[in-house]
């Protein structure tokens, strides 16, 4: 998830949105799909509420916007959120909502906003936290809720999300929820994860069940591993991993069922030469330890999605590498954007992508064998020098090649994919869901 401040914006400023009081077409016959800004892409942008976007060449694009869910009175259109998600058990869309203090839950195929799970009990958007904490975690580093996901274990159904961090409960915590429905639910227990700034990205073995989180903020950064149990209240923090040489914190994670390894994204570790490197992570659960590191170069890797027949990761590489950094005296250069796809055995790139760049979260379709990439860092010549362009890109997943580029909006950068109907469901803050089909998915 983003780790710097992110400049939401108002409903008359959501980028290439078409439309902002009906359906919103995105792509199709309203706006086109951006082509690769280096290749002579021709963008004309209008004022600040919207972006009219050609793309060079005549090929047809397959996907575009076709209905949006918006949450009904009393909730508010979310403005700050963060990891959002599909059951493919349910087909219910589940988004970490902090201007509404909960996770909303939509029913993906009729487009439905049903409920606001949790309403109240997380951190919000981090108004009931101390200077101390905002000083110390960052503006974001106290919200909640952020990560979230469905469990199915032992006949009963369960909604996990990490919360930040408040006055009155000023540690980190996994939120448990038992659903007596997809889209609703009650808290059955709250595991502290013992941070003093948010709990954020999660993943679940399903096989050892065993959920692992991180707290990507705290110093150093590390994970915990907790049981994942029919009944919550037996719910433990079973050991921790920590990062030490994590200097910008942690991302995206994965399961995978293949080789029962974690794979977690660490965005920027040292170097000696100012090059920006970071890496992935390969973590055995049993043992809680780090088996080995993949190393990722020119790329700050955020989000990770698995295709696990095929044990490649698509890496979403953040706008951060792109920008440069300075930790402490030492620089880091800036990088031109890039997306990586890796081996998940042996950790070689085997693709290299400049087409579409400055990503968050990523997601893995595996039936149509495509990528999705929510690119709110995207600008208009792949460095940090242009203008944004944020996007979602779409990536062939069997050929490793860049499929398109749909016009989004700006903080745009959450994504999850309905593998029922080949959807991908994108907030866009202050708007609503947008809701993608994929025609050449099908």
């Amino acid at each position: 998830m983003p780790r710097r401040t992110l400049a939401w914006v108002s409903a008359t400023g959501v980028g290439a949105l078409a439309a902002i009081g009906g359906l919103a077409t995105i792509g199709g016959a309203t706006a086109e799909s951006v082509g690769n800004a280096r290749a002579a892409a021709t963008v004309k942008r209008v004022g600040r509420a919207a972006a009219t976007v050609k793309r060079v060449g005549s090929a047809a694009v397959p996907i575009h916007q076709t209905a949006t869910a918006r949450l009904a009175a009393p909730s508010t259109q979310p403005t700050s959120f963060d990891i959002s998600w599909v059951d493919p058990q349910t087909g219910t869309y589940y988004l970490s909502d902090r201007t509404n203090n909960g996770v909303d839950a939509h029913r993906a195929a009729a487009h439905s906003s049903e409920e606001v799970v949790g309403r109240g009990a997380f951190a919000g958007t981090g108004v009931a936290a101390t200077p101390s904490q905002k000083s110390t975690c960052g503006p974001l580093g106290v919200q909640g809720p952020n990560g979230n996901v469905v469990v199915h274990t032992g006949g009963v159904t369960q909604l996990w999300a990490s919360d930040g961090v408040t006055a009155s409960s000023p540690s980190s915590s996994m939120k448990i929820f038992n659903l007596t429905s997809p889209t609703s639910g009650k808290l059955a227990a709250t595991v502290s994860t013992g941070g003093v700034c948010r709990a954020d990205e999660l993943s679940y073995d399903a096989r050892d069940r065993v959920m692992m989180v991180a707290n990507d903020l705290d110093s150093p950064p590390y994970v915990s591993f907790i049981s994942v149990n029919r009944d919550p209240t037996k719910d433990r923090v079973l050991g921790t991993l920590k990062f030490p040489h994590a200097i910008d914190g942690l991302e995206q994670s994965v399961w995978d069922p293949s080789t029962n390894r974690f794979y977690i994204n660490v965005p920027q570790v040292p170097s000696t030469n100012g090059a920006w490197r970071g890496e992935v992570a390969v973590i055995a659960p049993g043992t809680r330890s780090i088996k080995r590191t993949f190393p990722v170069t020119g790329c700050s890797p955020a989000g990770l999605a698995l295709d696990p027949k095929a044990q490649r990761m698509l890496l979403g590489c953040s706008g951060d590498a792109m920008a440069g950094d300075t930790v402490g005296s030492k620089k880091y250069r800036p990088n031109p954007g890039v997306t990586y796809v890796m081996n998940a055995r042996t950790g070689r790139i085997v693709a290299s992508l400049r087409q579409v760049s400055g990503s968050d979260e990523v997601g893995f379709d595996s039936a149509s064998q495509r990528y999705y990439l929510g690119a709110e860092s995207m600008t208009s010549n792949g460095r940090s020098t242009g203008y944004p362009t944020p996007v979602l890109g779409v990536i062939s997943a069997s050929t490793n090649r860049w499929i398109a580029n749909i016009p989004t909006a700006a903080s745009a950068h959450s994504l999850a994919v309905d593998p029922r109907n080949h959807q991908v469901l994108v907030p866009i803050p202050h708007y609503g869901l947008a809701v993608f089909s994929d025609a050449g998915a099908r």
